[in-house]
C-alpha cells in the first residue's frame, strides 16, 4: 500500500506563491505608506501656494494622503499571506528554540522534586497504613506489645496470646470467638 504524501502537490504550490506574493504585496504597501509619511510631513501648510513660475503648487494640503488608505490594507495582505507561506518554517525553528529548554527545565524539576515526592508519598503511606506487626510476632490484645510468633504468653503483661480451640485443639488468635478451624465456639 503506498503511503500519502503529507504535503501535497498542490500545497507546496500555494505555499510557494504565498512565499512569492506576499513579500511583493508587503513591499508594495511599505512603498505606498512611506510616499504618504513623505507627502504627510513634507507639506508646509505656511507655503504661499506659487511656485518659482507662479502656479499654485501648495494649495489645498498634501497631495498623495490617500496612499495611507491603500498602503495601510496592502501591508496587511502582504503579511497574512507571508506569515501563511512561511508559517512552518516559523513553526519548526520556534520548536527547535523551545524544545531544549522545555526539556531541561522538566528534567530539572523532575530531578530536584524527586526526594521531596518519595519523602510525602511515604508519609501518605505510612499515615493511612494500619500499624501492622512484623509477619513473625503476635500482638498482644491487652497491652499491643509485640511477642515472637511461637509465643503462648505475652511478655509484657503474661496474658494468654493463644486461645485453643476445645474440639479441635488448634490454636486461635486471642481475640477469637470461634475456632478458625472448626467454627465452634472458644467461650
Amino acid at each position: 500500500m503506498e503511503k500519502k504524501k503529507f504535503v501535497t502537490e498542490q500545497h507546496e504550490k500555494t505555499r510557494t506563491t504565498f512565499r512569492t506574493l506576499g513579500p511583493i504585496i508587503l513591499a508594495a504597501g511599505a512603498i505606498c505608506m512611506i510616499i504618504a509619511f513623505i507627502d504627510f510631513f513634507t507639506y508646509d501648510p505656511f507655503d504661499t501656494g506659487f511656485g518659482a513660475f507662479g502656479e499654485m503648487d501648495g494649495f489645498g494640503g498634501p497631495k498623495l494622503f490617500w496612499l495611507f488608505f491603500v498602503g495601510i490594507p496592502l501591508l496587511f495582505i502582504g503579511f497574512v499571506l507571508t506569515n501563511a507561506g512561511y508559517a512552518g518554517a516559523i513553526a519548526r525553528y520556534g520548536s527547535r528554540e523551545y524544545a531544549p529548554v522545555a526539556k531541561d527545565t522538566f528534567n530539572y524539576l523532575a530531578s530536584e522534586t524527586t526526594t521531596g515526592v518519595k519523602e510525602i508519598t511515604k508519609a501518605i503511606k505510612e499515615g493511612t497504613a494500619p500499624a501492622q506487626a512484623p509477619a513473625n510476632s503476635i500482638t498482644c490484645q491487652n497491652c499491643n506489645e509485640k511477642n515472637p510468633s511461637d509465643s503462648k504468653f505475652c511478655k509484657q503483661c503474661g496474658d494468654q496470646l493463644a486461645k485453643t480451640c476445645a474440639h479441635c485443639e488448634k490454636a486461635n488468635s486471642a481475640d477469637a470467638l470461634y475456632c478458625n478451624y472448626c467454627g465452634k465456639s472458644l467461650g
